[in-house]
């Protein structure tokens, strides 16, 4: 049985190992790019709205994917900027990357990005990338189980029964110790 666990370890290791390295999501790191100097990027930090879907029109779900990879600023403006894009759920794989990557701990904003996808209307078109939207919500399963706190694990299950509806989640799955009684 030991010997299957560690096996298992082994694999999801060497799974992983296949990867880009996440981008670091943090306020204090400054990218001097392009991106950070450019006006809608600027405005769009500050998190309005208009401005974000502005943004999100203007790149795209692989724009902003691109954006997300230097990190900083940048990054978290163009996480923000995700669930506005009208090709979103092109973004889950390399989400569910990320959340794989990073630690439980920080987290936070790949997982308010993804809800906020998960959380957009259903459209009457077929899935852009299922396997994608299926790994992202595998990703999402492993971190409501780990032991992160409890706002993280609330939001990666809120995402988690959105992505139900789609069939794509086993309901027995998705924990509910966070559930009211």
């Amino acid at each position: 049985m030991g010997l299957l666990a560690l096996a298992a370890c082994r694999k999801s290791d060497a799974a992983l190992a296949g990867l880009a390295p996440p981008p670091v999501l943090d306020h204090s790191v400054k990218a001097d790019s392009v991106r950070a100097k450019d006006e809608l990027f600027i405005l769009a930090s500050q998190r309005d709205p208009f401005d974000l879907a502005r943004l999100a029109d203007r790149e795209g779900a692989a724009g902003l994917l691109d954006a997300l990879e230097e990190g900083g600023v940048v990054g978290l403006t163009a996480l923000a900027a995700l669930p506005y894009a009208d090709d979103a759920e092109v973004a889950y794989r390399r989400l569910g990357e990320v959340l794989r990557l990073l630690d439980p701990e920080k987290t936070e904003p790949v997982v308010q990005a993804t809800r906020a996808i998960a959380e957009k209307p259903l459209r009457q078109a077929e899935l852009l990338d299922p396997e994608g939207i299926k790994y992202c919500a595998d990703a999402l399963l492993a971190l409501a189980k780990k032991d992160a706190p409890a706002a993280i694990r609330a939001d990666a299950i809120s995402a988690l029964r959105r992505l139900r509806e789609r069939g794509l989640v086993d309901p027995a799955e998705i924990p509910t110790d966070l559930d009211p009684a």
